[in-house]
């Protein structure tokens, strides 16, 4: 959050969502970063717009339990999972899980920019990634059978999946996703609880970071330098080099086991 003067001795706290007054305040949706502190005053609504908010937001601490646990229950799978396959075939194919939550405040702009009014109702029929889980693997053949594996536990509902290291994206992101349904069980009832999961290699995801980070900074093409084409070829690039990474880890593990000398008694 910042602090800019706003031309006539006030102060507008400029959020995720808006400006806000420091005497009363009110929410803008998606306030551009560059614009001036004069045409934030402009864009002001009523008070309404923070009044809907606040409701939204009060009704959203009970209703994020819900996700959060589904969430934790996903990334216990997974643990589980790597422990498995490392007690079965003596490695880890997990290199990390990462996990979050979408703030009340993005789950309100994300319902508003997909023209739908914000309510829970709307929020449980429409977004289905309020949870979500990342598990970056170190190889690609590792992706493939943490999918497989996730598909066979029956008690999860695979609900969609988009496969973008087959079918990777136009500017050369790779990682696949899946939403699955969880259940989360409480006192007196259970809920499939929707969670996004993206599942990538570190090099996918080593891309993927710095892409985000660039493709924000460059507004427009820097010094005749084509940053979208720039950023692709950097994406072939690694694409090439996890191939052969993959190669050799493939090379390694079809290797004899060693024959154990026994001695004679």
């Amino acid at each position: 959050m910042s602090e800019v003067p706003n031309g006539v001795g006030e102060i507008l706290r400029v959020t995720p969502t808006g400006a806000i007054r420091t005497s009363s305040w009110r929410i803008v949706p998606n306030i551009p970063s560059d614009l001036k502190p004069n045409d934030i005053a402009e864009m002001v609504l009523d008070a309404d717009a923070l009044e809907r908010y606040e409701e939204f937001n009060d009704e959203m601490h009970a209703v994020l339990q819900k996700y959060e646990a589904a969430m934790r229950e996903m990334v216990v799978r997974f643990e589980i999972l790597d422990r498995d396959l490392s007690l079965r075939r003596n490695r880890n194919p997990i290199h990390h899980i990462e996990s979050r939550i979408k703030t009340p405040l993005s789950i309100y702009d994300k319902l508003l920019r997909y023209g739908k009014e914000p309510t829970i109702s709307n929020l449980e029929e429409y977004l289905m990634d309020v949870a979500g889980v990342r598990v970056v693997c170190s190889y690609k053949n590792d992706v493939k059978s943490l999918v497989r594996l996730l598909q066979r536990q029956d008690d999860l509902e695979v609900v969609q999946i988009k496969n973008y290291i087959e079918n990777p994206k136009p500017n050369g992101y790779r990682s696949l996703h899946a939403i699955v349904r969880i259940p989360v069980y409480f006192m007196d009832s259970k809920e499939m609880v929707p969670v996004e999961v993206q599942i990538r290699t570190i090099a996918m995801d080593y891309w993927a970071s710095l892409e985000h980070d660039l493709r924000y900074k460059a507004v427009a093409d820097t010094k005749g330098l084509d940053i979208a084409a720039e950023l692709k070829q950097c994406a072939d690039t690694i694409v090439d080099i996890e191939e052969s990474m993959q190669r050799l880890a493939n090379a390694i593990d079809s290797r004899p086991a060693p024959r154990t000398k026994h001695k004679k008694s």
